[in-house]
């Protein structure tokens, strides 16, 4: 799931955590509360067949390599991250969560030993009623 180099290079080795979630950074959403979720009650992050979970944002050109090690990083020196974003899941789901932003910090976060992540409410596109 997770290239050891971008591990070592993050130099995660021996990283363990002082707190159950990163500490977010207040000013990524204005206006939005920030609490945390259980790493255990966001659903599992669905992509298309061969799309892996750390990928390339081709929006802005970084690759999956620099944003999973810059994420580590800012793990290890306590920097300001942006929170998650989720919504509730529907009734029925397995889960209480749907994440809607954020699968690199949240994947980082279960790798890191986080058991907690930062989040906010977002829109879920995939989800006109919702």
């Amino acid at each position: 799931m997770l290239n050891d180099d971008w591990w070592v290079e993050a130099d995660m080795a021996g990283f363990m955590p002082s707190s159950a979630a990163y500490p977010a950074d207040p000013d990524a959403f204005l206006g939005q509360r920030i609490f945390e979720v259980r790493i255990d009650d966001i659903g599992p992050v669905r992509r298309a067949p061969g799309v892996g979970i750390f990928n390339n944002d081709h929006e802005t050109g970084t690759s999956a390599h620099d944003r999973v090690v810059r994420i580590l990083q800012g793990f290890r020196s306590g920097a300001l991250i942006p929170p998650v974003q989720v919504v509730k899941a529907k009734a029925g789901e397995d889960y209480p969560y749907k994440l809607v932003a954020g699968t690199h910090r949240l994947y980082c976060s279960l790798l890191a030993g986080f058991t907690h992540v930062p989040a906010t409410f977002g829109f879920d596109i995939t989800d006109p009623d919702g």
